[in-house]
């Protein structure tokens, strides 16, 4: 335990405080009282805590429950304790007491939300992990999928790549589809399939994630990937609460690839040339430069610190028969390259009102953001100038092309940082209306209806002197809008009963009904006559492009829910949906889900029922099926696409198949069997629980070859092919020291999934061409193993593979004297980890908290974007990574010699990308209450946050999360890691929250 010099001060302006405030107090006499602090099964409690009311005097129990505090005549004690309700006990006088602490039922009667309902987290038979408001928070992130990263065992959250306002990748117990989206379903306030990073994490008051089929079943097919369901916070009655949350900090960039210095350089590159590299770098000043020891680092050239805030102001408030809620947030932040900047508004209203036995309520969500994502070329170019380039020319003047040798080859990042823009606006807005009638007790009717708008514009411009337009083309633009609606309506009603005490029912019945419209429109132009960025169109000397589309989706459900409870031991649920699918053909349009589960909540027998050490034990089985329409709308009519033909001598418009019809498409189907476990020992001090599950996903929807004397190579989708995902989960709360003044506690997690294909084409057979394999991942690396590099002394081995000393080794799997595609491939990894974790520890000493987060990803082999395009791509005509090359001197087992014949060299890009993060740590103070009344707050806070302040990797690229990640689309010439890309920064923050 330590005191930091902040509060060796406030502890020295506090005894100087008191001692002056002893002339102006009377003195009362002394005594000491005894007592002893039992449960409501008479055992005595052990470590809890019993302090004077107003004061910092106190003491915590032994052994035996028994405690012995000095107190005045007067005096007010406040006895607690993990697990049991706060009391608050007057002496009066007495010099004994006994206490008895009753169970919170608070933290026995847990709501989670399940889908179109709630319910007692105890009575849960399902798989559902909550994380609160605190948790979010804590982490600093103004991404509500950034905050989730690692939070969750069983849930894997990971970054698309370091650009500022770039989104994430989520998975639930791994990927269950081939080739299509596993994503969750993302419910908001009941809105279904909105953009979870449209919410600012500050006003969301809970989020519930339903990992297994019986949790997910009332979702039918939208839950078959599972399902994360957002709560924001709601008005609340009483008094009006005004609270602001406030930060500000700086970002900088950080685990940057360690790239080859000038010297460095230098050598690789002569040795390059010495090895038959045509590509010479040193001519005219850059010859000069190496000569002189005159460099430039270009990422210090042009990477910066960035800027960050975010201001949040809420209001609650109401009575019994009305409650509201207001919340306006604001956040801005610069990223690590010049012409980076995101802002972001956000709103939340929220009103509910009571009129006899109706209940009325409205949500609205909103969200406006402008993001300017800067230069797609200028981190590319810092990565790849090479340190004899210069950014000035002779007089010091700021020069566009920086290089001799191949000067058109790369242009000065600055220039490209001011003139090339990427600016998206986006606008999301949510919304839920409901209204809700008792009808009698018990007995309700609720109708929702809640309806989503998006419009996103996207703008990018080039001015003449950035690397596109070469410093002499005209301006060009291309502007995108894609904009969209959809709704939910939801009609349920929901009958609750108790039967003679020990039979608990609770039914729900509903349909819902989902339709969603998205436009999609795109235009390229070049030759402006000057930059009016994407403002001006028409006034473009030529068009490159234009393109426009529709699409529509439509989702009808009915659906039922069953819950009983006897004596509050034996749960059981039986759930079911029928949904019908617009994407799919006709005849295969409707699918039924059903799930059943059990659950025994052991404490509740008999010979647990007093059992001191064990407070909860509870075993949960079940079993479900759901669906997956993961298809593109129209996949199963004939479809046709525009084309150019000659008529008559002159170029016409028409119109080819593109598609062939599939009348037999239908649902992909998952069955998944979940055994669970959930513990609480010692007053709560150790608790969690453990999943064990199993999920077959058939009838896969797949593209599938066929005979070109069809017209066509393929079938778009069919159902063909099974997977299977089968993992392990644990969730761990520790409370490892409790005392007056300090605490400890822990939480931890654990996941593993195992993720294999069952099943393809239906033929039991392996296809190796698109890297199938029964028994395997379903995304596998597939590829020659290398063994290091061939040295002189297997100089006589290397030629009968026709490879010098220096290249690289391929291992010769079946000993055959040639390496060959049918042979020699093998299996090298996968880019799935084979497990995952994280542990958060939380310190509190008197008003002080500190608390360390830290995840971890384990087993991953990814092939990396960031070395196929800065590991020897060009042999010295730009730089490159940092690494440890053969040469005849330096017989190095790592690295190939440059500019040799160095053999299969795209070997050396697959990379292991396991690490340990420290995602964030926060230390704060609570402003003592004493200090604040006179001010009208009730609450403050301060605290001081690194995000991401330190990864522990072998990964020697970009950061490890997005180490796979290409930044562009596929099939692109620019389709590498650095063009359009980001890098990692950590975060420091510092930051207030007040309650009014």
């Amino acid at each position: 335990m330590f005191k930091t010099h902040f509060e060796r001060g406030l502890t020295q302006k506090l005894v100087v405080f008191l001692l002056l405030m002893i002339g102006f107090v009377p003195i009362y006499a002394q005594k000491n009282i005894t007592g002893k602090v039992i449960d409501e099964k008479g055992e005595p409690l052990i470590g809890a805590t019993i302090l004077v009311v107003g004061s910092t005097t106190g003491v915590i129990t032994d052994f035996d429950g028994n405690f012995t505090l000095q107190v005045k005549p007067g005096d007010e004690l406040n006895i607690s304790s993990i697990g049991y309700a706060t009391q608050r006990v007057k002496v009066n006088g007495k010099e004994s007491l006994q206490i008895v602490m009753v169970e919170d039922s608070e933290l026995l009667d847990e709501v989670v939300v399940v889908g179109y309902g709630t319910m007692k987290k105890k009575d849960l038979t399902g798989s559902v992990k909550s994380i609160s408001n605190a948790t979010l928070k804590s982490t600093g992130q103004n991404s509500t999928l950034g905050a989730l990263r690692g939070q969750t065992a069983g849930v894997n959250v990971t970054q698309n790549n370091g650009k500022l306002g770039t989104g994430y990748n989520i998975e639930i117990r791994g990927m269950n589809s081939i080739n299509k989206s596993s994503s969750p379903l993302c419910v908001i306030d009941g809105v279904i399939g909105g953009d979870i990073n449209a919410i600012n994490p500050v006003d969301i008051e809970r989020i519930d994630i339903l990992k297994d089929v019986s949790a997910t079943a009332i979702y039918g097919s939208r839950g078959s990937n599972g399902v994360i369901i957002v709560t924001t916070k709601s008005g609340q009655s009483g008094k009006t609460v005004v609270t602001y949350d406030g930060m500000v900090g700086f970002t900088t960039p950080t685990n940057l690839p360690e790239m080859f210095n000038g010297p460095e350089y230098v050598a690789y590159a002569k040795e390059a040339i010495n090895g038959g590299s045509n590509h010479n770098p040193f001519v005219g000043r850059e010859k000069e430069n190496a000569d002189n020891g005159n460099f430039t680092d270009w990422l210090d050239y042009t990477l910066q610190n960035g800027f960050q805030t975010s201001h949040s102001v809420s209001l609650t408030g109401g009575s019994e028969k009305e409650k509201h809620i207001m919340s306006v947030g604001y956040v801005n932040q610069t990223g690590s390259i010049e012409g980076e900047q995101m802002e972001r508004f956000t709103l939340k209203l929220g009103i509910e009102g009571k009129v006899g036995n109706f209940t009325l309520g409205l949500s609205v969500n909103a969200r406006y953001g402008n993001i300017d994502n800067g230069s797609r070329e200028a981190l590319r170019s810092a990565f790849r100038l090479r340190p004899i380039a210069s950014p000035n020319d002779v007089d010091g003047n700021r020069q566009f092309y920086v290089q001799d040798y191949r000067p058109e080859r790369f242009t000065n990042p600055l220039y490209d940082a001011e003139n090339e823009v990427q600016n998206s606006r986006q606008l999301n807005g949510y919304a839920n209306f409901f209204i809700n009638y008792k009808i009698m007790d018990g007995l309700t009717v609720r109708s929702t209806f809640s309806p989503y708008a998006y419009f996103d514009r996207f703008g990018y411009a080039a001015d003449t002197f950035t690397k596109s337009n070469k410093g002499t083309a005209l301006p060009k633009a291309d502007l995108t809008n894609n904009n969209g609606y959809s709704y939910t309506w939801d009609n349920t009603v929901n009958f609750v009963r108790t039967i003679h005490k020990d039979h608990s029912i609770d039914v729900m019945l509903g349909t819902s009904t989902y339709e969603a419209q998205w436009e999609h429109s795109y235009i390229s132009v070049k030759d402006l006559p000057f930059n009016s960025k994407w403002h001006n169109i028409k006034s473009a000397g030529t068009e490159v492009a234009r393109e426009s589309w529709e699409g529509r989706d439509r989702l009808v459900s009915f659906m039922g829910r069953f819950n009983y409870s006897y004596k509050d031991k034996y749960l059981f649920t039986v759930t079911g949906r029928a949904d019908g699918s617009s994407k799919l053909a006709q005849g295969h349009k409707w699918g039924f889900f059903p799930s059943a589960a059990i659950a025994w909540r052991v404490t509740e027998e008999g010979f647990l029922k007093d059992n001191s050490v064990i407070n909860n034990l509870k075993l949960r089985l079940s079993y479900g099926e759901s669906g997956n329409n993961a298809v593109d709308n129209y996949s199963t009519i004939l479809g046709t696409s525009s084309t150019q033909y000659d008529f008559d001598g002159t170029n016409a418009n028409g119109q080819y198949l593109n598609r062939i019809k599939n009348d037999k498409l239908g649902w992909e189907k998952s069955k998944e069997i979940n055994l669970g476990l959930d513990f609480a020992f010692w007053g709560g001090r150790l608790a969690g629980n453990v999943e064990l599950y199993n999920k077959k996903t058939y009838d896969l929807i797949l593209s599938q070859k066929i005979p070109q004397t069809n017209g066509f190579d393929n079938v778009g989708a069919v159902n063909v092919g099974a997977t299977r995902n089968k993992g392990l989960e644990i969730g761990l709360n520790t409370v490892n020291i409790q005392t007056k003044d300090f605490s400890w506690t822990t939480n931890l997690s654990f996941a593993t999934n195992k993720n294999e294909i069952t099943e393809i084409f239906g033929d039991s057979k392996d296809y190796p061409d698109q890297k199938l394999f029964i028994g395997q991942p379903v995304l596998v690396h597939y590829d020659y193993a290398w063994d290091g590099i061939w040295q002189t002394s297997e100089k006589d081995e290397a030629s009968k593979y026709g490879r010098l000393p220096g290249a690289v080794k391929e291992v010769d799997q079946d000993n055959s004297g040639t390496i060959t595609p049918d042979k020699d491939r093998v299996i090298l990894g996968t880019p799935f980890p084979d497990w995952t974790g994280s542990i958060t520890n939380t310190f509190t000493y008197k008003d002080f908290d500190f608390s360390v987060f830290i995840y971890t990803r384990q087993g991953e082999m990814k092939w990396s974007k960031f070395h196929t395009e800065l590991q020897n791509e060009y042999l010295g005509e730009i730089n490159q990574l940092k690494v440890d090359y053969w040469t005849p001197e330096n017989p190095s087992n790592t690295f190939y010699r440059p500019g040799f014949n160095g053999g299969n060299t795209s070997l050396l890009c697959y990379k292991k990308t396991s690490f340990v993060r420290v995602g964030n740590m926060t230390l704060g103070y609570n402003m003592p209450l004493k200090w604040l009344k006179n001010c009208h707050i009730s609450k403050m806070r301060l605290y001081v946050t690194a995000i991401n302040p330190f990864i522990f990797t072998n990964y020697t690229g970009l950061d490890p999360e997005f180490g796979a990640n290409a930044t562009n689309g596929s099939g692109n010439a620019d389709n590498t890691a650095t063009y359009n890309g980001g890098v990692s920064v950590s975060s420091y923050q510092f930051g207030i929250n007040v309650t009014f």
